[in-house]
């Protein structure tokens, strides 16, 4: 399965990657179906994206791979949520994919395979999402690893008066950069130059309720109320017990919880 959801509000480099460069990742989806001889071959891409998913058809033509399009809901771009999206098994606690005989990969790395195989290339780059209201012309930037991320926001001309927030990746899973001297590294998928309206600080943590909106809304089933207990107690062998482990820190329960409590943080 090569993953083409991007299910995160703001990020669209891979939907960029998908509309700009479809050839390229077809072709290093077969360089890597050739080593691991599947049965079926799929890319999973969200039904909000109709410009890569008509690149994407358009480039498969003539192969045995399957374009999937698949509901718009986060997190089904998590590597277990898409897999159970795509093919209704579940990976079991602890394993990986490949104990169910699947392999899936992020579309990025098949461009990367390409380039590697086809052209000799090394992974030196990578694309990356430049946005928030504090830019001026925000877009998509294929940025060397290294390169600093100051450099970026100023091609995407950063307006320092309205900054309020850095964040590195997505609004849910990112977390707030203190500086912008930090570089650009293989995962750096997205940065956000939000105001101070656009990501407000969080509302001060209130007792929980007892609601248990963060156990409906949790796509792994964990009890995230009783992992908040035994995590802030400090009883770690008890949130162990109850898979801590399997989070994905999507943050999906810290966004719905009406208490404000910051769930993520103390898992």
């Amino acid at each position: 399965i090569l993953n083409g959801a991007e299910c995160e509000p703001y990020i669209t480099a891979d939907d960029m990657a998908m509309r700009e460069r479809a050839d390229q990742i077809i072709s290093g989806l077969q360089v890597m179906a050739w080593i691991l001889r599947p049965h079926r071959c799929v890319i999973a891409i969200e039904d909000n994206k109709p410009e890569a998913i008509a690149a994407m058809e358009k480039a498969a033509e003539g192969t045995q791979t399957e374009i999937r399009v698949i509901p718009t809901k986060y997190p089904s771009g998590g590597e277990k949520q898409l897999i159970q999206i795509v093919t209704g098994l579940e990976v079991p606690h602890g394993g990986i994919p490949a104990d169910i005989g699947i392999m899936c990969q992020n579309v990025g790395t098949a461009i990367a395979v390409a380039r590697a195989v086809h052209q000799g290339e090394p992974l030196v780059s990578r694309i990356t999402t430049l946005t928030g209201e504090a830019l001026t012309n925000p877009g998509n930037a294929e940025a060397l690893i290294g390169t600093p991320i100051h450099y970026l926001l100023e091609q995407a001309g950063l307006d320092e008066s309205r900054l309020n927030r850095l964040v590195l990746g997505g609004p849910m899973m990112g977390y707030t950069l203190e500086s912008p001297e930090v570089p650009v590294i293989k995962t750096t998928n997205c940065v956000i130059a939000a105001t101070a309206s656009e990501l407000p600080a969080p509302d001060p943590e209130q007792p929980c309720i007892r609601c248990g909106m963060c156990a409906e809304v949790c796509p792994m089933e964990l009890l995230p109320q009783q992992l908040f207990w035994y995590s802030r107690a400090q009883e770690f062998d008890k949130a162990e017990h109850l898979n801590l482990f399997d989070c994905i820190e999507c943050g999906a329960c810290s966004y719905v919880c009406p208490s404000s409590i910051p769930l993520v943080q103390y898992y």
